[in-house]
């Protein structure tokens, strides 16, 4: 393979122009294109020199490209033999399942429907011989064009070096930690997912969705325990692999496709997302630190309703449109008869309000006010020494993000830290988001936040405190990313603050760049 750089621009094969760095890991790196032949966007995988799993990468993308499954996404080239090598596929848009569940889950028919079509898709593939052993939320999208779509199948496995004696029994356990939390809007599964992490029980195992969420179908808690091996009384065996899980699927009621806006997330193209997302994961982060309990849940007959407008007689009218014993009233003199009561009321309250000052002024007279300083006041709140920073990165793929972290926290306007750049604000879909970790030795009492950075086009930042040092921490505010953003914390307790970018701004090129982190507290 040719050594030299590889920048935008450049055209592989002769048609393929690369448009925009998505994002780079570990020797790879992923593009959004343009194939100038057929005049379309595509996606486009390159190599380091020297990338060890080159020819792995490409035959796998090769076994990936003879399935046609609509659901599974295509691969329309790979080659090693030139030098360069490259794996073109479609370009998918959309909202991955992480992104859709931000905003809480979904309801039981919508997310039984979302995953048979994820089940089928791997059925498919595994008839045909190849397992995708990496399926996450970041991996299944609800696609711009209303459709369900996994990404990523055989390549994405080798470029994580993930390998598997038992890949049906891998992708049964993926599809079940996705419909759990589809089901729940927790993660059961382990690191590198936004979700908060699944409630457990004193086994220390993940509680069933139903004794998460109240309202969850018994036939559902039980797919979901068959695919994750968690005891449920009366389930059967545990599902062997994705046609299986198929197949239970298929037996429950599902909304059919194309989905109507989900609840608790919205369809790409639909409907604009809202900008503050509610804060789900505060009420169970510290919940999901250790073994509780089985939840009470709450059915929804049971819930409490909006008070109902009260209804009022009709002056005496009768339905068949004749006269109840009630004489009718004049409506003139009524209406006078109002506007003299108006009247009254307001010279009343007026000489009301004057015989209530004249008391408090004779009251407070020899009275001896109480000073400020004689007052009791909380601590003042002071700046905080931050003793660490470091890039929080779930899926570890953002090599500059790990480079000088404490520029973040030096007081120096002149240093910056930054992460690489992406081709656009949602990471090209290949993450949920990226951070910073901020270490302020103990726990502390904070009041405020203050993030300076350069100026640009918005972002989402989000706070986090916690003690956790993890993203299910309890989320304070949110802002821009861009400039300088101070952020209540309201008084939060916590050892760590995590700022962490759902979506990126833009300074030039989507990329987070953060001055100076300042944090007061006490």
């Amino acid at each position: 393979m040719s050594t030299s750089v590889i920048e935008p621009g450049t055209r592989l094969a002769g048609r393929y122009r690369l448009d925009d760095r998505v994002s780079e890991a570990g020797g790879s790196t992923f593009w959004k294109a343009t194939d100038e032949i057929l005049a379309r966007s595509v996606a486009v995988l390159t190599f380091a020199t020297g990338f060890p799993r080159v020819g792995d990468v490409v035959t796998a993308a090769r076994a990936a490209s003879r399935l046609t499954d609509p659901r599974l996404t295509q691969v329309f080239d790979a080659d090693d033999s030139g030098e360069r090598a490259y794996v073109v596929s479609e370009w998918v848009t959309g909202e991955t399942l992480e992104d859709l569940l931000a905003q809480g889950p979904m309801e039981a028919d919508r997310a039984a429907a979302f995953l048979l079509e994820a089940a089928e898709a791997l059925t498919s593939a595994h008839a045909a011989g190849l397992a995708h052993l990496c399926v996450t939320p970041h991996n299944l999208v609800w696609t711009s064009g209303g459709t369900v779509k996994i990404t990523g199948l055989g390549v994405e496995a080798v470029l994580s070096g993930a390998t598997s004696d038992t890949p049906a029994l891998d992708d049964v356990q993926g599809l079940g930690n996705m419909l759990y939390a589809a089901l729940t809007g927790h993660w059961p599964g382990g690191e590198g997912i936004i979700l908060p992490p699944a409630p457990t029980g004193a086994d220390g195992r993940p509680l069933v969705p139903s004794q998460v969420r109240a309202g969850i179908p018994h036939n559902l808690d039980a797919i979901v325990c068959r695919a994750l091996g968690l005891p449920l009384q009366g389930s059967q065996e545990r599902f062997d692999a994705p046609a299986a899980f198929a197949d239970a699927l298929a037996k429950v009621p599902r909304s059919p496709l194309p989905f109507v806006p989900l609840v608790g997330s919205t369809p790409p193209g639909v409907v604009p997302r809202p900008d503050h997302a509610p804060d789900r994961t505060a009420s169970m982060s510290a919940a999901a630190s250790q073994p509780i309990p089985p939840v009470q849940t709450v059915p929804d007959s049971a819930r409490m309703r909006p008070p109902q407008p009260p209804q009022y007689s009709t002056g005496g009218h009768r339905a068949d449109g004749g006269r109840s014993g009630q004489g009718s009233v004049n409506k003139p003199l009524m209406a006078a008869l109002v506007a003299v009561v108006l009247v009254v009321v307001a010279v009343g309250a007026w000489g009301l309000s004057q015989l209530n000052d004249n008391s408090a002024a004779k009251n407070t007279k020899g009275r001896t006010q109480t000073s400020p300083s004689q007052s009791t006041t909380k601590p003042s709140a002071t700046k905080l020494d931050p003793q660490k920073a470091e890039a929080y990165d779930p899926r570890g793929r953002d090599n500059t993000a790990k480079q000088n972290p404490e520029y973040a926290i030096d007081g120096k306007s002149s240093t910056v830290w930054k992460s690489q750049h992406y081709g656009d604000a949602s990471y090209g879909k290949l993450q949920s988001g990226l951070g910073l970790l901020i270490d302020l030795g103990k726990t502390a009492t904070i009041d405020k936040v203050k993030i300076s950075a350069p100026e640009g086009s918005a972002g989402t930042l989000e706070v986090r405190i916690g003690d956790s040092g993890t993203q299910s921490m309890k989320k304070v505010g949110t802002g821009t990313g861009t400039g300088t953003n101070t952020i209540d914390a309201g008084h939060a307790k916590g050892k760590y603050v995590l700022l962490w970018y759902p979506k990126l701004p833009n300074f030039g090129n989507w990329i987070i760049q953060i001055k100076d982190v300042e944090v007061t507290g006490s």
